[in-house]
């Protein structure tokens, strides 16, 4: 057996060993942390290398991973801990079978398989076989565990979760699928100097206009909207002009560290990195690599996590959208130099509110409450790249991590201040509704 499993499950396999002796769970605790762990740095992989799922897209896939997950383990973590779906009402789960012990690993890595399947519709074949390889290591793992019928009962239970879950994802018409049509050529662009308009040198049409009415998880939209911009004027002593001339010094040209803070968190680049919304996940990762937290505080911090995420991209673009605020690349070319360039494309829409400090405060928000304010943690997500400055950098919280994200938009050239002290503030706020929801143990 172990000589047909490889070296890959065999290394799998003696983790999965080693944890359960260290587990107070019947097998289930750290196992399924290190499962949780592989799946999400695969997501991470899967988002890079797929078409289409930049911030708001890749923030959806995780919020209904962390969902689907949350609801599959419910048979197991027992009655202490509550279930989401009666705030979901339309969202149809199905039973586990009464007095049946599903095992734990088996249902998620079910889960996770099947929902990040159907999720990442356009992976190229080499991710997709990655994904049938993590699926079958820890597949292996359990049967070595396991007899046959708890094997499958636990496969079909965490299938059918991820089918349930995946099916309520699809009524949510704005968001689904929506890796396949980033770009509205219909969209009507509003006209005059303070709206934002496609770059010059990347005029791609408006990149999910009507996502602002899309689904949210905790938070209602409305209840987020951004603060009312200030009078617009390109005179000197307006905040614009102020904000774009900050911009323009400090990215001409950059100093080494705020070229190291740009390009360390700048991210969302097919192909070269994952998402601003995956960037979040990847220290996620990181937080629990270095906490390894019970299987149970493991699962709410992706779920959580997710749901924020997922609901800052939501409000974060119904902002965006309903200001319709011109970078500050137009204005820097339109009041202090021609032929100026942001060191990268300005993406293609609008400005106001900043989404990587929207996104960045969200899910630092969660964290936050979940592992503590004061938080050493040395961000390795772009450890080794050679293509940008993705060096190592220490933090002492994840409010540290989450302010450095949003001000490293203006060195870009991407962002006026403004944006992103506003994204933060936003974030922070819808960071604080979701730490809220009841989803932990229940007083007893």
């Amino acid at each position: 057996m172990l000589a047909a499993l490889g070296i890959a499950s065999l290394i799998g396999l003696l983790v999965w060993r080693g944890f359960v002796n260290r587990s107070n769970h019947s097998g289930n605790q750290v196992p399924a942390v290190a499962l949780m762990l592989d799946w999400h740095k695969y997501a991470l992989e899967a988002e890079r290398y797929s078409e289409g799922y930049r911030p708001p897209v890749a923030a959806r896939v995780y919020a209904y991973m962390g969902l689907a997950a949350w609801e599959a383990a419910q048979p197991v973590m027992g009655g202490g801990y509550q279930s989401l779906a009666s705030r979901y009402p339309d969202m149809k789960l199905p039973k586990p079978e009464p007095d049946f012990r599903y095992h734990l690993p088996t249902v998620l890595n079910a889960c996770y398989s099947n929902m990040l399947q159907k999720m990442f519709i356009s992976a190229p074949r080499n991710i997709e076989e990655k994904r049938k390889e993590l699926e079958q290591k820890w597949a292996e793992a359990a049967l070595e565990e396991l007899d046959s019928t708890a094997f499958t009962a636990s496969v079909e239970f965490g299938g059918k979760m991820a089918l349930a879950v995946f099916e309520w994802s699809a009524t949510d018409t704005i968001g689904h699928q929506a890796n396949l049509h980033l770009y509205d050529k219909n969209y009507e662009l509003p006209i005059g100097v303070p709206f934002w308009q496609p770059c010059e040198d990347f005029p791609m049409p408006a990149m999910l206009p009507h996502w602002g009415k899309g689904r949210t998880f905790v938070v209602k939209t409305e209840d987020h909207l951004a603060a009312p911009l200030p009078p617009f004027s390109m005179e000197p002593a307006s905040p614009y002009y102020v904000q774009a001339l900050e911009a323009y010094t400090m990215n001409s040209p950059l100093s080494p560290e705020n070229q190291w803070v740009a390009e360390f968190w700048s991210d969302d680049f097919s192909g070269l990195t994952y998402s601003s919304a995956g960037r979040w996940i990847s220290i996620t990762n990181q937080v629990v690599e270095q906490e390894r937290p019970s299987v149970e505080k493991a699962l709410e911090t992706y779920l959580r996590v997710g749901l924020a995420l997922s609901d800052a991209a939501v409000a974060c673009w119904h902002s965006k959208y309903h200001y319709n605020l011109l970078r500050p690349e137009t204005f820097i070319r339109q009041t202090i130099q021609p032929d100026w360039r942001p060191i990268v494309h300005t993406p293609s829409f609008p400005a106001y509110p900043s989404g990587h400090a929207m996104l960045s405060a969200a899910a630092a928000e969660v964290l936050t409450q979940l592992y503590g304010k004061k938080y050493e943690l040395t961000d390795r997500s772009h450890e080794g790249r050679t293509e940008f400055k993705g060096m190592p950098r220490h933090f002492h919280s994840f409010y540290e991590m989450a302010f450095e994200n949003a001000s490293s938009r203006i060195p870009l050239g991407v962002h006026f201040r403004m944006d992103c002290e506003e994204g933060t503030r936003l974030g922070l706020n819808i960071g604080k509704e979701v730490a809220a929801i009841p989803i932990a143990k229940l007083e007893q």
